[in-house]
């Protein structure tokens, strides 16, 4: 069997969100090694191909094992993959993720991102049926803070020293949107 055989391919207007997949080794590629798009990541950005051929293995093992899920963002109109989005640090019996995401910065400022991520909290809470999904951000993310707001995220917490890179840690701040939240939260957008 595949590992991607039941992978949720999930459509919006402008995008497609799919697997990851190894002809996509240059895009994964280009967004990992970019230092701007991955500044407040948590990784230092990709020196190889090779390193983006096990990042995307990483993703593929994620999934098969039941531990996370990454699509791939698929612009409709050039059929290519722009960034990636997912969820991560799983707990089925808490049904609570985290949220991740980048994108190749020629993409940056077209909405592309609050569309994906619109699309996979809709299907975390309704297909995979999650309560809460949390993102964790740096404070310096002015940008990533907005966009979790914007989509009805709350601000929790102030982790200290949360996250480690090489030799540094850093804060981070928690935010959090909770299944019953996320429903009003739709609610009100779909009469908008």
């Amino acid at each position: 069997m595949n590992t991607y055989d039941h992978f949720p391919v999930i459509e919006t207007d402008r995008l497609r969100l799919r697997p990851v997949i190894e002809s996509d080794i240059k895009e994964i590629y280009a967004v990992f090694s970019d230092s701007d798009a991955l500044r407040y990541y948590g990784m230092a950005p990709l020196q190889t191909e090779e390193e983006a051929y096990e990042l995307i293995q990483a993703f593929e093992k994620g999934f098969a094992t039941g531990s996370s899920i990454r699509w791939g963002i698929i612009l409709k109109e050039q059929d290519k993959l722009i960034g990636t989005c997912g969820f991560h640090n799983w707990s089925k019996s808490d049904r609570r993720t985290e949220l991740g995401y980048e994108l190749n910065r020629d993409y940056w400022n077209n909405g592309f991102m609050i569309e994906s991520l619109r699309a996979i909290l809709h299907y975390g809470f309704n297909g995979m049926e999650f309560n809460r999904i949390a993102a964790v951000i740096r404070p310096e993310n002015k940008v990533s803070r907005a966009l979790v707001s914007k989509l009805g995220f709350h601000e929790e917490a102030l982790l200290q020293e949360h996250q480690r890179v090489g030799d540094h840690y850093y804060d981070m701040y928690i935010y959090s949107l909770l299944k019953k939240n996320a429903d009003l939260y739709e609610q009100e957008a779909n009469s908008l």
